[in-house]
């Protein structure tokens, strides 16, 4: 593995050092925003009970949104350094916000009547959530960073003889080819020249 220096220009924007190494891995990032983010749900919840009067469970929801908001948006940016596209990005979070719902019903459900009781059970449902959430967030959610300079490379188009893929044309750039025109037809004859 080669050391990056500090004229490498994909690093020159991140911190250097202990603390830089610190927070330069997305586990670390990852948690930090899942204590802000618990942070805004029940700091929010609290402002909009306590100093607003809101129904309890119109600010419960409230919060919750707007923490699963902040949470998303400072995942991908800050945490993962997504290019995933936005809007993939956005669907596969809903679906683990959902699967990750039901989850944490069966898991409490299923420990309430033993020792551990519902307490126990919101433990260690939420314990479980963190680590498979921080996987699925990097492999799924919001993908990898990007590694290539393309961004339209695809792995299932074959290499050319330089190693390098092929990649899809951008179809705001006009294409000289003429792969795209009709075969001309033999039939027709050219107009006579005088």
């Amino acid at each position: 593995m080669s050391r990056t220096t500090p004229s490498d220009p994909a690093t020159a924007d991140k911190p250097q050092g202990l603390l830089g190494k610190f927070f330069g891995h997305s586990a670390i990032r990852y948690l930090i925003v899942g204590g802000l983010s618990f942070a805004v749900d029940f700091g929010l919840l609290v402002l909009l009970r306590e100093v607003f009067h809101w129904d309890v469970g119109i600010a419960s929801a409230t919060a919750f949104l707007t923490s699963l908001v902040f949470n998303f948006l400072l995942q991908r940016k800050f945490s993962f350094e997504s290019t995933h596209r936005t809007h993939v990005s956005m669907i596969r979070y809903g679906l683990l916000v959902a699967a990750n719902t039901l989850a944490t019903v069966l898991i409490v459900q299923l420990l309430t009547p033993t020792p551990l009781g519902y307490m126990g059970g919101k433990v260690i449902s939420t314990a479980a959530m963190t680590v498979w959430n921080y996987f699925l967030y990097q492999h799924w959610v919001f993908g990898k960073k990007a590694t290539h300079p393309g961004a339209h490379e695809h792995r299932h188009l074959p290499a050319g003889p330089d190693g390098a893929r092929a990649t899809v044309p951008d179809a705001t750039v006009p294409d000289d080819s003429d792969a795209m025109k009709p075969p001309a037809d033999p039939e027709r004859k050219r107009p006579e020249s005088d």
